[in-house]
């Protein structure tokens, strides 16, 4: 029976989708969640549901004293715990995606450096390392523009600005909720980035040895144009007909989270 640790969040709404699915699989289930250390006790649990998911280097050593004996996967079931499991498995001699590739892609502004670096098709951005600078870049941008925080996910942190002073109110806006939610947030700043108007197209995939193996594609068919970008309904077959057509023609597409 494989051993499988999986990290899930304190407040995840999928979490019992992800148990269920392992139990039909036989698989052998070690959940760890990042509630608070002090609760954790208090609710029976063990040091290993407690941990720190945003100071991975802490967790890891953490869960390596709570398992025991080894797994043989180490899952995340969202973004909070991505670099957990990916430092975790490189402890544990475990595949999967490296430590360095997980966090620039869950950096909003790395990942979009990335992509202009290698050419492909990105809205225009800027980087604003505080408030301060961002606040500077308003009588300069060309509206309307959106204002995000770096590493948060689920549309958090994400707002549509048409002028200058709807820009200063997102700026602080987006401040406040990165401040709130990510522990480097002084460190990290905000990113700044053209809107890209017209349909929304979601893409659920596996990378199996580099190759992308498709699961669905997903229409967004609410309008997304902001203030604000909340997750809402996903509807699938997509109206986009053939994938391929999709890949090819993928100036046709928009991606604001």
């Amino acid at each position: 029976m494989p051993r499988v640790l999986l990290l899930l969040p304190a407040a995840g709404y999928r979490n019992e989708d992800f148990l269920l699915a392992a139990q039909k699989l036989d698989a052998e289930v070690i959940t760890a969640a990042d509630h608070c250390h002090r609760l954790a006790p208090l609710m029976g649990m063990s040091p290993i549901f407690s941990l720190p998911f945003d100071q991975p280097e802490i967790a890891a050593e953490q869960a390596l004293v709570s398992l025991g004996r080894s797994v043989d996967a180490v899952l995340a079931v969202d973004d909070h715990g991505l670099e957990l499991a990916a430092l975790l498995r490189k402890k544990l001699g475990l595949a999967g995606n490296p430590l360095q590739a997980v966090r620039v892609t869950r950096d909003k502004l790395a990942f979009r450096q990335l992509q202009q670096t290698n050419g492909f098709n990105c809205p225009d951005f800027r980087a604003a390392t505080s408030e301060a600078d961002a606040l500077a870049l308003a009588s300069s941008l060309q509206y309307p523009v959106v204002v995000k925080a770096r590493r948060l996910s689920a549309s958090r942190g994400v707002v549509r600005a048409d002028d200058a002073a709807s820009f200063v109110q997102a700026v602080a806006r987006v401040h406040r909720i990165q401040a709130f939610a990510d522990r480097d947030a002084a460190q990290l700043g905000l990113i700044v980035e053209a809107f890209i108007p017209g349909p929304e197209f979601a893409l659920e995939g596996l990378l199996e040895n580099g190759a992308l193996r498709v699961l669905a594609l997903f229409d967004k068919p609410d309008r997304l144009d902001g203030p604000y970008f909340e997750e809402t309904i996903y509807v699938t077959p997509s109206r986009l007909g053939v994938l391929s057509n999709y890949w090819v023609d993928a100036d046709h597409t928009a991606s604001r989270q």
